[in-house]
């Protein structure tokens, strides 16, 4: 039977990566043949890994946790301003508004005029 040759990546002792030719013999016919996978870059690391990943998962927890913060914080002034009669929709169009370039907005007022005109809303 011929051996086939393929070609496979290595990584050299510097970091980097190269292609060599790798012969490759089938397997029988009815064997098994085992899966692939990746490997678990926690068990290949050992500890370094694990507690890289540890601290990630702390700062995304943190994260998470301001943003649920200010989200209540934001809720809570939408509630105030309505409690003092004002609308709270139109309190977030005007946030929207004011973060972009005047002559930005300037253009989406033309062209939502144009539109709106066409057809017959206004």
């Amino acid at each position: 039977m011929n051996a086939i040759t393929t070609m496979r990546l290595v990584r050299g002792a510097g970091g980097e990566t190269r292609h060599v030719p790798t012969p490759y013999i089938p397997p029988a016919r009815g064997a098994k043949t085992k899966k692939r996978h990746a490997p678990d870059p926690i068990k290949t690391n050992g500890e370094t890994a694990a507690e890289e990943l540890r601290l990630l998962l702390e700062r995304l927890e943190r994260l998470h946790e301001e943003r649920d913060g200010i989200s209540g914080d934001i809720a809570d002034v939408i509630a105030e301003a309505k409690g003092r009669g004002f609308s709270g929709k139109t309190l977030e169009a005007i946030r929207k508004i004011r973060k972009k370039a005047k002559e930005e907005f300037q253009e989406e007022e033309a062209i939502l005029e144009l539109y709106m005109q066409n057809l017959g809303m206004l």
